[in-house]
């Protein structure tokens, strides 16, 4: 499974979010989704990839595309993708 589609996937069960709805590239608070909220779904995207999000990483991630780019980013530098 692409990592898009995982990232997807977590996102519509852990932020109840409309799958019919979701744009990766729309801005995250546009999705309703909050800063907590946000960061209590880092926790599983970490803990589903095995992957680390810092916080300076996080304030840069605005969209889930960009979740996206990260996580395939920090899959390829581990030698994970």
């Amino acid at each position: 499974m692409q990592t898009f589609d995982r990232i997807k996937e977590l996102a519509i069960k852990e932020l109840s979010l409309d799958p019919g709805k979701l744009d990766p590239n729309a801005p995250l608070a546009d999705l309703g989704v909050d800063s907590l909220t946000f960061i209590e779904f880092m926790f599983k995207i970490e803990d589903e990839f095995g992957v680390k999000v810092s916080d300076e990483d996080l304030r840069n991630i605005k969209c889930l595309a960009d979740l996206e780019r990260h996580v395939a980013a920090s899959l390829q530098s581990a030698g994970k993708a």
